[in-house]
């Protein structure tokens, strides 16, 4: 039996948001208090679930960016970036980490701030503040030979590892334009996978990001104000396109990178059939 329409209504309802904005109201006083070095400039704004209006009741994490405008790494090989002059800024991506460290620790009750491998994490107060993940970075541009074609950011993880880039502001603005173009129906839609998700037990292979990017993938067609018929179009074609070579070239919702591979910025193809697959039981056995 296929699942109710009544349950998947209530799987499409977005989670609470006046927490989520005292938190960032909250990053942003820290920030806004530290003493910066001179043309350290940065600006701050949220990515993730919250902003992209795909979060569900459960969702705590708040992410947060803090990214140095005026320090920007490249994907140009380093021939042209010789040929043509390029430099880096006055700062490092260390550097950036460094004070941002700095600026939280400085604000928040000892305890509160512990550096991970990619973020800094913010403990909450029990009350009106989240948890946040505050992501330093670095402006990143993405070039084709000498040609810019895309902006995002760029972190190193601590303790090794390669670089880490990713295009916050595309992915928001693709979700913003797709759910336009759906009569609004593709952020429900995201929320009702997420929980579906979170039904078949099979999150913590598949995080959120690169389920949305997933369903960023299907046809605008799919996307109707019933919900039984959104969720059976976008399975149906997403279980159709795990079984053709074109699934392999599937893109993240910010329309630069590829979803499936073994780089930080990517999950695996395997993750994502068995997740189609676990859906699909979930849909055929409720």
């Amino acid at each position: 039996m296929a699942i109710p329409e009544t349950q998947l209504q209530t799987w499409c309802n977005q989670g609470a948001q006046q927490a989520s904005a005292a938190t960032y109201t909250s990053i942003q006083t820290a920030l806004a208090q530290h003493n910066w070095p001179g043309r350290m400039n940065h600006i701050v704004y949220l990515q993730g679930s919250y902003p992209n209006a795909t979060n569900i009741r459960g969702d705590s994490d708040v992410d947060v960016v803090v990214e140095s405008t005026n320090v920007y790494y490249d994907d140009m090989p380093a021939e042209v970036q010789k040929q043509i002059g390029w430099s880096q800024g006055s700062y490092s991506f260390n550097d950036v980490r460094r004070e941002v460290i700095t600026a939280l620790t400085n604000y928040y009750p000892a305890g509160k701030v512990k550096p991970d491998k990619k973020c800094i994490r913010v403990a909450g107060d029990g009350s009106n503040r989240l948890n946040a993940d505050v992501v330093p970075c670095v402006t990143f541009k993405h070039f084709d030979g000498t040609t810019h074609k895309a902006t995002g950011i760029a972190f190193w993880p601590q303790e090794g590892g390669l670089r880490i880039v990713n295009y916050p502001k595309l992915h928001l603005a693709n979700g913003q334009n797709k759910n336009g173009i759906c009569s609004y129906n593709y952020k429900p839609a995201i929320r009702m996978f997420k929980n579906a998700r979170n039904k078949a037990q099979t999150y913590s292979l598949f995080p959120s990001y690169f389920l949305e990017c997933l369903l960023y993938n299907a046809p605008t067609h799919c996307f109707v104000n019933s919900r039984a018929a959104t969720f059976a179009d976008v399975l149906s074609w997403l279980h159709e396109q795990s079984q053709s070579a074109g699934f392999s070239l599937l893109r993240c919702q910010n329309g630069v990178q590829f979803m499936f591979g073994t780089a930080a910025h990517q999950v695996s193809e395997q993750d994502a059939k068995r997740l189609i697959n676990d859906l699909v039981t979930l849909w055929n056995n409720w």
